[in-house]
Parts: structure tokens; C-alpha cells; sequence
């Protein structure tokens, strides 16, 4: 227990190391000074003047205006320093995945020139080599990109620039979702769109089969003491039968005709392409 509290100790003062080695080569606002907490202090300075410039605006007193200025820079300097400690984290990861990648390239690249491969292990090198160069401008571009995050950071006198919003999540997620989908070949993209079809139409067939059979459901397993809340959705869906039956019929059948046409579309694509 003691040692891997050593560990966990040791292991915080090298991320924190690393971070405040990070501020001082990136950040602007870094230079000349001593200590990251003595850093955090000058940020969390710098956004009390500006809160209690808002705190006066709203017609605030002196002490009330101070008091919340106070919070309000406390918070942001906390926040401040958890979200820099993160991007440094993603900076690192980059950093270390792009030597890694630079190091492949470099070691593929001189195989292949090396004139001691026959013309199959050439043509089995150059798919991989493609890949590697792939994840190597991805890496780069998650470099740049932490390291602009890492100065905004620092520089930035506005603690606004610290809220998340669902914008930036979401457009997080769809960036992580656009690299996901651009390191997967295109068999891989066929059969994780088969998943998410497959998904989908269990999904409908739940549906159909609860316009089809709400009742007797909320019956023999006695939804109605048991579960109120979805027996009444059960109803609610049970009065929409007319109508909602026809459209899952319609979505069900439409979804099964854009499964197969992907499908036979990317068969033939393989088959005549590659033929």
C-alpha cells in the first residue's frame, strides 16, 4: 500500500513536471516564471480583476463585489489549471505518437529500399506503409492542435474561454468519429454499417411487436402494478396503431433495401475494382 502510494506520488510530479515543461515552451505567458502554482496564481489574479469589474458593473458593494470576485477567480483558476493539465496530458500522447510514427515510416521506408524484398513483400509493405503515414499526419495534426489549445490557454485574460458548451463536445465527438471511420478499410466500414442496420431493426421490430402484442404483454407480465410508467407508454403506443404500424412496416423495409444495396454495391466495387 505504501509503495504504490510512492508511485502514484512519483507519477503526479512527473505529469506535473511535464506540464509546467509544456507551459514554458508553448506558453508566452510562462516565461520568467518560477513555479506553475506561482503561473496559476497570476491567472487566477488576472481573472479576479476582471470579475470584479463585472461584480462593479452589476452594482455590487466593495465587499460583496470582492467576496464574489474572489469565488469566481478561484473556480476559473481551478478549472484553468485542470483543463491545461489535460491538453498537456493530449499534447504528450501526440508528441510521443508522432516520434513513434515518424520512427515506422522511417524504418519501413528503408526496407522497402533496401533491394532485398521480393515483389510480393513490396506489395504487402506498401498497404501498411500507407497506414503509418496515415496515423503520422493524424498525430501531427493532434500536435498542432494542442499545442494552439495550450497557448489559447495561457494567454487568454477572459474566463469564458474555459466553458464547455455541447458544441464543442459534440463537434469533439464528430472529429473522433470522422478519424475512427478514416483508419478503417472498407470492408470494416461495410460491416460496422451492417451493425448499426442490424441495431436499427431490432429496434423497429421491438416496436412493431409492441403495437402488434402491447396488450397481452402489459397483462402476463402485469406491467400495470409492476412497471406503470412503460405500460403507459405501451397504451399510449397501442392508440397510435393505425398509423404507426404502416410507418415501422415502411422503415422497416426501407432500412432492409439500403442494407443489401450497400452491400451489393461495396461486393462489386471489391470484385471489379480489385479484379
Amino acid at each position: 500500500m505504501l509503495d504504490a502510494n510512492i508511485n502514484n506520488k512519483k507519477n503526479k510530479n512527473k505529469k506535473m513536471s511535464n506540464l509546467w515543461k509544456n507551459l514554458k515552451k508553448y506558453a508566452p505567458t510562462a516565461v520568467g516564471v518560477l513555479t506553475l502554482d506561482s503561473w496559476v496564481t497570476g491567472r487566477k489574479d488576472s481573472y479576479r480583476d476582471r470579475y470584479l469589474e463585472a461584480a462593479y458593473k452589476k452594482g455590487l458593494q466593495e465587499q460583496q463585489a470582492s467576496k464574489e470576485a474572489a469565488i469566481n477567480s478561484e473556480h476559473a483558476a481551478t478549472m484553468l489549471k485542470n483543463k491545461i493539465t489535460i491538453t498537456s496530458d493530449n499534447l504528450d500522447a501526440a508528441n510521443t505518437e508522432v516520434n513513434k510514427y515518424s520512427t515506422e515510416v522511417t524504418r519501413i521506408t528503408n526496407q522497402m529500399l533496401s533491394g532485398n524484398l521480393t515483389p510480393e513483400e513490396l506489395a504487402a509493405l506498401k498497404p501498411h506503409l500507407e497506414y503509418v503515414q496515415c496515423m503520422q499526419t493524424k498525430a501531427l495534426q493532434n500536435q498542432t492542435q494542442y499545442t494552439k489549445e495550450l497557448q489559447d490557454l495561457s494567454i487568454s485574460n477572459d474566463p469564458d474561454i474555459l466553458k464547455s458548451d455541447f458544441s464543442e463536445i459534440f463537434n469533439n465527438f464528430v472529429d473522433t468519429y470522422r478519424e475512427f471511420l478514416s483508419i478503417l478499410s472498407s470492408e470494416q466500414k461495410v460491416i460496422l454499417l451492417n451493425l448499426c442496420g442490424y441495431i436499427f431493426l431490432i429496434m423497429i421490430m421491438t416496436s412493431i411487436t409492441t403495437l402488434l402484442i402491447g396488450g397481452e404483454l402489459i397483462n402476463y407480465f402485469q406491467l400495470e402494478s409492476k412497471y406503470p410508467k412503460l405500460a403507459k407508454y405501451i397504451k399510449f403506443q397501442l392508440t397510435l396503431r393505425k398509423y404507426s404500424l404502416r410507418f415501422y412496416i415502411v422503415e422497416f423495409y426501407f432500412s432492409i433495401l439500403i442494407l443489401i444495396s450497400v452491400n451489393i454495391f461495396m461486393f462489386s466495387y471489391s470484385y471489379f475494382y480489385f479484379s
